[in-house]
């Protein structure tokens, strides 16, 4: 229900953007202590989440076609805007990049970022993990990834530049040891 009451505050953000409005983020917010306990929980509340704005796309882009979000090249967009999709929510210690710093534990969220905003702020290329200048960072991408490391709370960088961005998606409890959280897999038992 929540979902389908911000399908046109979506839709709209979507449409500014294509506009050249310099917008960030869309911020969606799950709240219940539930959706975000632990991490099945909310791996199956970001499935939930992700499925039913799909399903309000007026595109009808079907992007959640969960034979397609685990290869590479796959992409959410709604309204024919390519968005990158970050989570965040209260299970992620503080050690983990996705972390709340004990903010609104009773809840979870999903950042819908466009594409186009990491053009803008002239973000480089991805590169591998390898390339990345962890002590003297060259760029934007490196500060970001340095930034994180300083402060406990890596996260997996591939090795590559053609991965699937969905294992990205909702993050691992232990994101540089443990395997990618193949979200789309989870079952659902609930309404989004």
């Amino acid at each position: 229900a929540n979902v389908a009451c911000c399908l046109p505050r979506l839709l709209r953000f979507c449409l500014e953007v294509r506009q050249g409005t310099p917008l960030d983020g869309f911020v969606f917010e799950i709240r219940g202590a539930d959706y975000g306990a632990d991490l099945a929980e909310f791996a199956t509340t970001v499935r939930r989440v992700l499925a039913a704005f799909c399903a309000g796309d007026p595109c009808r882009a079907n992007c959640f076609n969960p034979t397609a979000l685990g290869k590479r090249g796959w992409y959410f967009q709604f309204a024919r805007e390519p968005l990158f999709i970050t989570t965040f929510a209260p299970c992620y210690s503080s050690s983990n990049p996705r972390y709340q710093f004990g903010q609104h534990t009773n809840s979870c969220f999903v950042l819908f970022q466009p594409e186009e905003s990491f053009l803008r702020h002239d973000l480089p290329p991805d590169k591998p993990r390898s390339c990345t200048n962890w002590d003297s960072p060259t760029d934007v991408r490196d500060r970001i990834r340095a930034n994180f490391r300083k402060h406990g709370r890596e996260y997996r960088i591939p090795e590559t530049t053609a991965y699937p961005p969905a294992e990205f998606i909702v993050s691992a409890l232990d994101p540089l040891n443990d395997p990618p959280v193949k979200f789309w897999h989870a079952s659902t038992d609930r309404d989004a």
